[in-house]
């Protein structure tokens, strides 16, 4: 079982640019950038905590994954368990046609990968959405790394905040919702 842990902060055009070049500087891989388009098909409220448990289809730069995520909680920090899984064409034409009011995502997705202290591997994006209830091209950039161990998640998700703090210059920042949550909440 894997969980994923990631942390979300919303960034303007600016604070994107400036961190992008600090990743650089300080040692991160670029690792690319893609195309992301996110059907989601199913979500229902979590049973556990304010989220919502998802299946989701993506198609990224041609390359289909089919995502379950949902909600357990390890003591008191909610942990979203992820099972992924990539499928054909056939069988997400297939799904998709039968979800016709499914929220669709596009977005550009720039990659980085790193260490930070005790973490060997971490990935960070960059994603360029642009909501349909937003005037224009929002910004967010994502810590996020998978565990098997749901009890390390709050440990993993501080040591995420402790990650953008000195990469980002800020002392405080308000973590974002999922892109889902903002797409459908039109936040």
């Amino acid at each position: 079982m894997k969980y994923e842990v990631e942390f979300k902060v919303e960034l303007s055009e600016e604070e994107a640019q400036n961190v992008k070049r600090t990743f650089i500087t300080r040692g991160f891989k670029a690792a690319g950038i893609d195309q992301q388009n996110d059907y989601y098909i199913e979500a229902k409220r979590s049973s556990v905590c304010k989220g919502y448990d998802l299946k989701r289809y993506r198609d990224q730069s041609g390359k289909i994954i089919y995502t379950e995520k949902i909600w357990e909680v390890a003591g008191d920090t909610p942990a979203r368990k992820e099972i992924e899984r990539e499928t054909t064409q056939d069988e997400f034409t297939s799904t998709i046609s039968k979800y016709p009011n499914a929220i669709k995502i596009s977005k550009q997705r720039e990659w980085f990968i790193g260490n930070f202290k005790e973490l060997q591997h971490i990935n960070i994006t960059i994603d360029r959405v642009k909501f349909d209830h937003s005037p224009s091209v929002r910004f967010f950039i994502e810590a996020e790394t998978l565990t098997e161990d749901i009890n390390k998640v709050r440990e993993l998700k501080e040591l995420f905040i402790d990650f953008l703090k000195s990469n980002l210059g800020k002392v405080k920042f308000v973590e974002s919702p999922g892109i889902f949550s903002m797409a459908f909440k039109k936040k």
